[in-house]
Order: C-alpha cells, then structure tokens, then sequence
C-alpha cells in the first residue's frame, strides 16, 4: 500500500486552491507549500508536482469536463474547493490512471467531506462517479 498518495492528494487540492484564489505562479506555490509544511518524503513531493503539473497540462479539457458534467454549469460557478479537488481528481483519473479506483475515489470523497460538507460530498462524488462511467466506461 501507498501511503503517500492520499496526503499528495489532499496536498495537490490545497496548492490548486492557492492558486485559484490567489492567481499566483502555481509553480512558485507548489514549491512554497512544500517547504512551508516541510514535506520531506521525496515520493510524496514527487507525486504532489504529478498531479499539479498534469491538471495545469490539461486544465481546458478538465475544465470543460466539470462544467459537462455539472449539469451545463459554468467552470466559475462551481465552488472553490469542489471545483479543485475535481481537477485533481480528474487529472489523476483521466490522465495517470487509478489502480484501485474505489479505495482512490474515497480519498477525494473525504476530502469534499472534510473541507466543503455533505452536500459538496454528494456533488463531488457524483462528477467523478460520471467520470468513471461515461467518459472511461468503468463502473
């Protein structure tokens, strides 16, 4: 089991909530969150930067994908924290793959959870349960 996965998640949200709110040089964030929180496990960091970087590689089609799926709803109008953690969900299922979809999806779900609520939850899970059916025909 990887257990530095699940904090590089919770950890790649929070950088792209910087920069969504800040507007600042998602780069010069990542590496100033990486040092602020003194993240040493070098996977980790590693893994943090993959998620970033293939969000900001891909962000138009993620982007349009959440506002696809979010009932024809604009990027903008979906929230700070469920639109971020979205993108890096999506980045990393469309993008790099899941090798254990339902234990990796749950780690998006907590985190909808523990910064947005309930109803975030249930909107979060819901685009990337779309996600996995419509768009990769997974279950």
């Amino acid at each position: 089991m990887i257990i530095y996965k699940p904090l590089s998640r919770k950890d790649a949200f929070l950088v792209l909530y910087q920069w969504d709110m800040k507007g600042e040089d998602v780069e010069k964030l990542m590496e100033e969150y990486i040092s602020i929180n003194k993240i040493k496990n070098q996977d980790r960091r590693r893994y943090i930067r993959k998620l970033v970087r293939t969000y900001m590689e891909h962000s138009k089609e993620i982007d349009k994908w959440i506002a696809e799926l979010s009932e024809k709803w604009d990027i903008d109008r979906v929230g700070f924290i469920e639109r971020n953690i979205l993108r890096i969900a999506l980045a990393e299922i469309i993008y790099i793959g899941l090798r254990n979809p339902k234990l990796e999806v749950s780690d998006y779900i907590k985190l909808a959870q523990k910064y947005a609520g309930k109803k975030s939850t249930k909107f979060v899970n819901g685009i990337i349960g779309r996600v996995l059916r419509e768009k990769l025909g997974g279950n």
